[in-house]
């Protein structure tokens, strides 16, 4: 049995403001995926996820699954939901948001919605990928009725990355509030938060296992020397000489979505590590061991992973902060696990039609020119 915790929105946040089909009538609240009618589009009305707790008793307590009501049990549910309930990921749609005017915002994106007591059309709260757009308009585009939802967690390197700072490379332990980071877009960066913390991994899942960046799987010298990073950790990709040759312009890839490349891995024998991670005033992109790779990113998802004195300690270092991100918005788009994949899947395709060998990788990731752009900055 293990104890995780979930930032989800109440269902009532987001509610019909247009419907193809009188079953689902203009403001009632979002629906399993099979519930809704061709046409539908929908309306946030704003607000922060709510923290709930439950006890996962399933084989792989790191992910919440559809049709195991019985081994996902709310302990604290808040506002949202009672105590002892069932809960589960009943289905994942893919939205896109769009104007007044019907015109697409942005791309397309993940929302998991959460039943209970095993009624798949009992829906309470849901969860997205990205931030969403109070009085924004989302219209469902696709997506599939096997839910299913990683716990929060927590941004992450390892013991003994080196981060770049004005005075030189320093060991990520020695690090402490006050300190300067070197940044890609902000120069010097002042550390406002860090923390530490041992971790035992003792059901190694992919949600949990560390992930191994070999020197150069990014591209030359990109990392420098071997880097460590949580699996949920975002890397910069789509330039700066990091998978330059990936469709798409810079953003922020998990790092689990990038181990099917050459010497990129899950640490899957590794039974214990201590992880360190900082976070500034602006989200950001350092050099970890030559590798451009994000700093904390203070999103509720983040803060339900830290203890109560710990989240006292954020809430007085950015108490000037507006808004469920503290040090938002992202540096670059955050792309989700699945679009990452389907990127890498297609660019090594593409190499493989070409007759393109893993000896010919190092030179590629510099070399191989970009032939699209398929996704926007924001802001």
């Amino acid at each position: 049995m293990v104890t995780q915790a979930l930032e989800v929105y109440d269902a009532n946040l987001m509610t019909v403001v247009t419907s193809a089909g009188t079953s689902l009538p203009v403001g009632s609240a979002i629906l399993n995926l099979s519930d809704i009618p061709r046409g539908t589009v929908f309306v946030f009305a704003g607000g922060t996820p709510e923290t709930v707790t439950l006890e996962d008793v399933s084989r792989d307590t790191t992910v919440l699954e559809d049709d195991q009501t019985s081994k996902h049990t709310i302990i604290d549910g808040g506002t949202l939901i009672a105590s002892g309930t069932g809960v589960a990921a009943e289905s994942l749609i893919t939205m896109q948001q769009y104007d007044a005017s019907g015109t697409p915002i942005g791309d397309p994106f993940t929302l998991t919605v959460f039943s209970q007591n095993g009624i798949d059309q009992d829906v309470w709260a849901f969860q997205s990928d990205v931030p969403l757009e109070p009085g924004g308009y989302y219209r469902p585009t696709g997506g599939n009725l096997i839910g299913s939802a990683t716990y929060a967690q927590t941004v992450c390197y390892a013991e003994g990355t080196r981060i770049d700072t004005p005075r030189g490379r320093r060991r990520i332990e020695e690090l402490a509030v006050g300190d300067l980071v070197s940044t890609l877009d902000h120069g010097p960066a002042r550390i406002l938060w860090c923390h530490s913390e041992d971790r035992a991994l003792t059901r190694p899942a992919e949600d949990s296992t560390p992930v191994l960046i070999s020197a150069g799987a990014l591209g030359p010298d990109r990392p420098a020397q071997d880097l460590i990073v949580s699996p949920q950790h975002r890397l910069l990709v789509g330039g700066r000489g990091q998978l330059a040759g990936l469709p798409i312009r810079e953003a922020l890839a998990p790092a689990k979505a990038l181990t099917g490349l050459p010497g990129i891995r899950l640490m899957r024998g590794k039974r214990r590590i201590r992880w360190h991670h900082f976070a500034c005033a602006r989200h950001g992109i350092v050099t970890a061991n030559g590798c451009l790779s994000e700093s904390v990113l203070l999103g509720p998802m983040v803060l339900a992973t830290l203890a109560p004195q710990e989240r006292r300690a954020v809430a007085q270092a950015f108490a000037g902060a507006v808004g469920p991100v503290l040090n938002g918005p992202p540096a670059r788009d955050c792309l989700t696990v699945r679009r990452t994949r389907c990127l890498v899947s297609e660019w090594t395709a593409g190499r493989k039609a070409r007759g393109a060998t893993l000896a010919d990788w190092d030179r590629d990731l510099l070399r191989e020119p970009r032939v699209a752009e398929t996704t926007r900055r924001r802001g």
